[in-house]
């Protein structure tokens, strides 16, 4: 457990930061591109033997402080080739099934780990058919247990950045201390994400082939930043680029492995510090005030009362007329910093070391989530076979109504029609059925009587 949590959840010490005054709007359903497109497509990898380009990665976690003890339920991965290249990953487990007794911190480690497994397979097929999406969907398929998870993979090929992304975490690209292009949240509604689950166990779930595609031509010098909903929620994208800017400028000349690992600890800690901040006017609390005034101006609908209800409901706010604070939860933040293969050996053996060690721990994980598999496996099959046994007795006894139905009746309507009752309550009687109440109920009792 304790190789686990060092893996997915990198502690760190807490810097007390301010909460800046934040005036721009939130990144809830917001893209914007340079050279850059969403694909509704699948996307196809070039083949190639080396990168011009290396992805430099390194991320930090702070877990949600009731969850330390067990790492959060964030889940990440960086892998880097020594010819350069290179991914990040970033699932976020949905908290809501920790009230049913399921731990899903543990659906989005493994399928982190399907992910990374996935894109390193596609990627040396000869069919070239690798791609972030396609990853998601093979990890999808993979991750037989209880639990759901957002998801999402920044790959670098060649000088593109292909990504894929189903729910509430996202990614910035960083150019010139400006973004250049910002994933939107997918979400059903407001704090509802889309979520990847195990199918056969639940049918509330989302499917991989629903992720959103992003490609964009990268350039030495950009930032690319993967965080999960506890950095969205609770910094604005522009302060985002403040942050990791002022990060990385603190430690210039240090590397860009060196660079990365300051900005995301940078990240996690504003994010945590707002988060906790009661009157932080967060990019969460402004969509929640959004979310608010809808429901005021329904309950004006309704009349008075309504009214005085949602006014109760949201007497936190009446004053100012707006939501503060942040969102607790996990926070998950990767950085990658683009720079020239041929110019960073020691950053990419960085990068190599951090992924090397990571995947040792994810294969310390994976074997010991092999005995809730089996569990999971168990489960699924017996429900299989209780709902076969269910199809089967259905199905007889509509066999049997129809084969009842299709059998000729004993007495037609006619000949009951001239028998007199005292003839009626025998034969009814005769036959074992009820022989009380009025004539016209005995004759239809009769009637609906059939032959042997």
């Amino acid at each position: 457990a304790a190789a686990t949590a060092t893996l997915f959840a990198m502690s760190m010490p807490i810097i007390v930061t301010t909460c800046s005054t934040l005036t721009s709007k939130p990144r809830v359903n917001v893209s914007r591109t340079v050279k850059c497109r969403a694909q509704a497509s699948r996307m196809r990898i070039v083949q190639t033997n080396a990168s011009e380009l290396s992805l430099i990665a390194a991320g930090s976690n702070l877990p949600h402080p009731d969850k330390v003890a067990k790492g959060g339920e964030d889940a990440w991965f960086v892998r880097i080739g020594k010819k350069g290249g290179g991914e990040m990953y970033l699932a976020d487990g949905v908290g809501g099934f920790n009230e049913r007794g399921v731990d899903p911190g543990l659906y989005a480690r493994v399928l982190t780990y399907e992910a990374a497994k996935a894109y390193a397979a596609q990627t040396k097929s000869p069919l070239g058919n690798a791609g972030p999406k396609k990853a998601i969907q093979v990890a999808q398929e993979n991750t037989r247990l209880p639990g759901a998870s957002t998801m999402i993979i920044v790959a670098l090929d060649g000088n593109i950045l292909k990504a894929a992304n189903l729910g509430d975490s996202g990614f910035l690209v960083i150019r010139h201390g400006k973004v250049v292009l910002a994933s939107p949240a997918q979400e059903h509604y407001f704090n509802c994400p889309f979520q990847l689950g195990y199918a056969p166990l639940s049918e509330d779930i989302d499917s991989a082939s629903e992720a959103q595609e992003f490609e964009c031509e990268i350039q030495p010098g950009d930032l690319v930043i993967v965080g999960s909903d506890g950095l969205f929620d609770n910094v604005f994208d522009e302060d985002i680029v403040a942050v990791a800017n002022d990060a990385v400028a603190k430690v210039a000349g240090a590397g860009a492995f060196s660079a990365a690992m300051a900005a995301s600890r940078a990240l996690v800690t504003v994010a945590r510090r707002n988060a906790e901040d009661p009157i932080c006017e967060s990019p969460y609390a402004v969509e929640l005030t959004k979310q608010s005034k809808r429901g005021v101006e329904a309950a004006k609908a309704k009349g008075p009362l309504g009214l005085l209800s949602a006014l109760a409901s949201n007497a936190g706010s009446v004053m100012t007329g707006r939501k503060l604070g942040g969102k607790l939860d996990d926070i998950t933040v990767i950085v990658g910093a683009i720079v020239a293969t041929n110019a960073a050996h020691e950053d990419i053996a960085a990068t190599e070391r951090l992924s090397q060690e990571m995947q040792k721990e994810a294969d310390v994980m994976k074997k010991r989530a092999a005995g809730e598999e089996a569990k999971t496996a168990r489960s699924v099959n017996l429900r299989k076979q209780m709902d076969a046994a269910l199809k089967d007795k259905v199905a007889q006894q509509e066999a049997a109504v129809k084969a009842e139905a299709a059998r000729p009746r004993e007495f037609s309507t006619a000949i009951i029609e001239t028998m007199d009752a005292a003839t009626i309550r025998r034969l009814l009687e005769e036959r074992g059925l009820p022989t009380s109440g009025k004539i016209e109920r005995l004759r239809e009792r009769l009637g609906n009587v059939r032959a042997e």
